[in-house]
């Protein structure tokens, strides 16, 4: 039995599923229905000559299943490359396929979790909302009386540009190499980028406060400045934002107390 290929319509269904990757996480199973849920479409068509073949396959994607949710889809294209591989062998060799596929998916989500996270959630996040404060301060300057708007619409874009490129590109370069593609992933200069990426978020949100400070007057100027050095510190020490809002109100009424703050 050939190997089944995957065609640009299955490639879009597959994509538009896995934008739902958690909408039905559960603790149980976390983005395992998920992920399921996405690989479907070419369970059917890898094990549709098989029906009790795919009813296991189907269940074996509802067990547990969780990482980030951009490193998802290179994990997807892996596993259905190793799906279509499986379902053309027989007897012992496609039990360990099946073994192996169950290994793979739970390696690389395990592994390529922690280098997601650092780079999308603790560099990019934080850059594309600096971005968006960036966006707002030039619209207020220039006379704009939507700055919010541009401030939302910069921040979305710095954000999802890189993130929907990254979801393209893994489930492309899954598909076509499989675990290769991950090799291929770890060798980029990664962390590179993330201590350069969060470098100029510092140093952008540094050149933003002083360009909002300047505006203010002496006492105003003085309450921001030590607002913003203690949101820099807590938030550099992993301080809850329950914390960090019980924190800035006791900061406010001392301000106050002392005369800092009307």
């Amino acid at each position: 039995m050939s190997e089944l290929v995957m065609t640009p319509g299955m490639k879009a269904r597959i994509a538009g599923r896995l934008l739902l990757l958690q909408a039905r996480w559960d603790t149980a199973r976390m983005q395992g229905s998920g992920f399921a849920y996405a690989l479907d479409p070419w369970l059917a068509a890898c094990w549709a000559a098989e029906p009790e073949a795919l009813a296991a396959a189907r269940r074996r994607h509802l067990e547990y299943f969780n990482t980030h949710p951009i490193a998802a889809w290179i994990v997807a294209g892996a596993v259905c490359r190793q799906e279509a591989a499986a379902a053309a062998l027989s007897g012992p060799a496609r039990d360990a396929a099946i073994a192996r596929i169950r290994s793979l998916k739970t390696g690389l989500a395990a592994s390529l979790a922690g280098l997601y996270d650092s780079f999308f959630w603790g560099a990019l996040r934080p850059a594309s909302a600096l971005a968006g404060i960036l966006a707002a301060q030039a619209a207020y300057h220039a006379g704009s009386t939507r700055a919010p708007a541009w401030a939302a619409a910069t921040a979305l874009l710095v954000y999802n540009a890189p993130a929907f490129a990254a979801r393209a590109y893994g489930l492309r370069r899954g598909l076509a190499e499989g675990e290769r593609a991950v090799l291929e992933l770890t060798r980029l200069p990664v962390q590179a980028w993330i201590l350069a990426l969060r470098r100029a978020t510092v140093a952008g949100a540094m050149a933003s406060f002083a360009v909002g400070a300047g505006l203010l007057g002496g006492g105003d100027r003085l309450t921001a400045a030590l607002t913003f050095a203690a949101g820099l510190i807590l938030t550099w020490r992993g301080v809850s934002p329950l914390a960090q809002l019980g924190f800035a109100g006791l900061g406010g009424m001392a301000a106050a107390a002392v005369g800092l703050w009307p």
